[in-house]
Formats: structure tokens, sequence, C-alpha cells
């Protein structure tokens, strides 16, 4: 192809994107997209839809109280060989079920703060040690409140509320986990 083609090609491309550039910022309604809403139809009969929710999104919260002195049953394991090594394997708590049949879930509230970093850092050098570690702010918004859990073994959250009171120096309580 000849050199003075190619250069006219080109110089055709190069007007055109600048036509289609430029052109439509020229127009006196670029800045006003106002008239493409005179185009939709906006419906004002709108039935009103109450639907229940689905039953596994409908989940009742189990009353603290009623479940805090319940006594998990033991299921108990017998130890494990794998390859030749023996692993010994702690028994495991049966879950405690909510009247609903759901398993009630706890967790550790380990502390809680007024000021939101304070609870970040706790959180993170709970992550850190290796324990599962969240924050959620209180219903009011005052106060960011650090957790570890959740669990539906509550004597495992036992054994790290121990732990977390060694090595952190932090009185938690165990609550329902509420989520």
């Amino acid at each position: 192809m000849e050199q003075g083609v190619k250069r006219k090609l080109i110089g055709a491309g190069v007007l055109s994107a600048l036509a289609i550039i430029v052109l439509p910022q020229l127009s006196p309604s670029a800045d006003d997209a106002s008239y493409l809403s005179q185009s939709v139809v906006v419906e004002e009969n709108i039935p009103k839809m109450d639907m229940p929710l689905p039953k596994s999104l409908n989940i009742v919260t189990p009353d603290p109280q009623s479940v805090a002195n319940q006594v998990p049953a033991k299921i108990p394991m017998s130890d494990m060989k794998i390859d030749k090594a023996n692993i010994k394997v702690d028994d495991f708590n049966k879950p405690i079920l909510e009247k609903t049949g759901q398993a009630v879930v706890w967790h550790i509230q380990v502390a809680s703060f007024a000021k939101p970093k304070n609870a970040l850092d706790l959180r993170d050098s709970l992550r850190k040690a290796g324990y599962k570690a969240f924050e959620l702010q209180s219903k009011d918004g005052l106060y960011t409140r650090v957790f570890v859990g959740p669990s539906t073994q509550k004597d495992q959250l036992q054994a790290q509320q121990i732990k977390i009171k060694q090595e952190f120096k932090l009185n938690g309580q165990i609550v329902v986990f509420e989520g």
C-alpha cells in the first residue's frame, strides 16, 4: 500500500475519533441528561407484598438464660490410628438445641471499647495468637465489642477463655451468639 493512502486512512481515523469524542460535548444537552427520565414510565401503583422470610433465615435467637446452665451430652470418641501414628481425640459435646431445633451457638465476649481502633488492635492481636476473633458494634453505636468464636462446643470456648485470660489478662464472658 502506498504511503499517501496510509496517511489518508490514519488521518480519517483520527478525525473520526475526534468527532465522536468532541461533538457530543459541544451539544447543549450534554451536561443535562434529565430529558432521558421523561421516556421512563414511573410505576405508581406498586402492590404491597408482605412475604415471610424463608425458614432458614427466620431463626429465632435463643434466650441466653434458658440455655446458660444446660450441660451438653458427651459423644465419646476413640483414639484414631493414622499412618501408624496414634492420635488422641477428645470427646465431642453434642450441641444443645433450642426449642426450635436450632443448635445454640456460643462465643466469648473478650472486651468492649469506646474507640474502634482499640477494638481492631485487640482483634488483630487475638488473630495473630490463633483465635477466631471478630468485632461488632453495639446497637447504640457507642461501643465496639471484640469476640472469639462462635462455636457449639462451650467446653472448648471455656478452655479458650482461660488461655485468653492468661495471655491477654482479659476476663471475657461466654455469651450466646446472636447472628
